[in-house]
């Protein structure tokens, strides 16, 4: 019997959703279930959880709360992801790789003023 620490990484398979969350159970204990509520899915506004996780699918999630009674656990997966003010996703759509270039706007500003400015010099 797996013994769960508040604060630990462990590897889920979902087997369920509602609209409220993603269920799981432990691979390391199959006897406990988990829940990962729709706000500790991503930083993102998450509107759908079955876009996140799909029956079967594994997955890592962080332990917010162990309830050893019921064998429960209360899961994240944004605890697990890297803080950031940019968007960051643990899931790469194929629909996104046409923008997988795209650096963070304050990167690239500097330079596009500078060439912008550069072609108006040839014309002025």
């Amino acid at each position: 019997m797996k013994v769960f620490k508040v604060g630990e990484i462990v590897k889920v398979q979902v087997i369920g959703s509602q609209h409220y969350g993603i269920f799981t159970k432990s691979l390391d204990d199959e006897s406990y279930t988990g829940l990962i509520h729709i706000s500790e899915i991503s930083n993102d506004f998450v509107k759908d959880v079955n876009k996140f996780a799909k029956l079967d699918d594994i997955i890592y999630a962080k332990i917010l709360d162990v309830d050893n009674d019921n064998k429960q656990i209360k899961l994240s997966i944004k605890a697990t992801l890297p803080k950031s003010r940019y968007k960051s996703s643990y899931i790469k759509h194929k629909s996104d790789e046409k923008y997988s270039n795209f650096g963070p706007l304050e990167q690239k500003l500097n330079g596009w003023i500078s060439e912008q400015l550069r072609e108006k010099k040839k014309y002025d």
